[in-house]
């Protein structure tokens, strides 16, 4: 790790720790959120798949409208989920740059790279991977692998999103003879989709550790 010859004031990182602490409990919350409504629609998702209700023809029609308020909810939360999310991960990044430590992507491209079709496969990973690393204070940041809670939040995400994209295509442009499918691999793509969103909790919640503890620590007594 390199660290810079003149390190920010000790009240600009206090600061930043503080506000990345903030963000991290929002973000948090968010996700929470997201996880619930996630179940919801995932019971929607196997009522359907059982034959037990029709969303697409919209029957019966107590149901169809509970469907329609919980997939709004589901996008509303997303879109917030994202803004929250976005947002920690430049101040998580930012702390790190505030401290003179180097990251292959500024505070902003490590959120841009979400957004960049073809590289958002496999650059948020690595920025992910990166920001872990550096806020333990790993002796080699580039050179170490990728904790398996990260290398398990990246496959269930990538998995679960072309799942979620099969289906929607399925659904949207299919016969109607193959929504079983597409309600069945909706279903596993929910699965997924939920459990990486456990794990990102876990992951922000543990690098915000690492910042407020390890990596602030190490700033106080530089």
């Amino acid at each position: 790790m390199e660290f810079a010859a003149a390190d920010a004031p000790a009240e600009a990182s206090d600061g930043g720790f503080a506000r990345l602490k903030s963000r991290a409990r929002n973000a948090g919350y968010a996700i929470i959120a997201y996880i619930g409504i996630s179940a919801v629609m995932l019971v929607f998702e196997v009522l359907a798949l059982t034959g037990q209700v029709d969303l697409y023809a919209m029957v019966p029609e107590t149901l169809a409208v509970t469907y329609g308020f919980a997939a709004i909810a589901y996008l509303l939360i997303f879109l917030v989920s994202v803004v929250l999310v976005s947002m920690w991960i430049y101040r998580a990044h930012a702390n790190l740059k505030e401290r003179g430590i180097e990251t292959e992507s500024s505070p902003g491209m490590a959120v841009g790279w979400y957004f960049i079709p073809f590289a958002n496969l496999i650059k948020p990973f690595q920025n992910m991977r990166d920001l872990w690393n550096e806020s333990h204070l790993e002796s080699d940041s580039y050179g170490e692998p990728a904790p398996g809670l990260i290398n398990a939040w990246w496959a269930c995400w990538i998995i679960g999103s072309i799942l979620s994209n099969i289906s929607a295509r399925m659904e949207g442009y299919g016969d109607g003879s193959n929504m079983v499918v597409a309600n069945g691999m909706g279903a596993v793509s929910s699965v997924l989709l939920i459990a990486c969103a456990v794990m990102l909790h876990r992951i922000i919640r543990q690098i915000t550790h690492a910042q407020d503890t390890a990596l602030h620590v190490s700033h106080v007594f530089d």
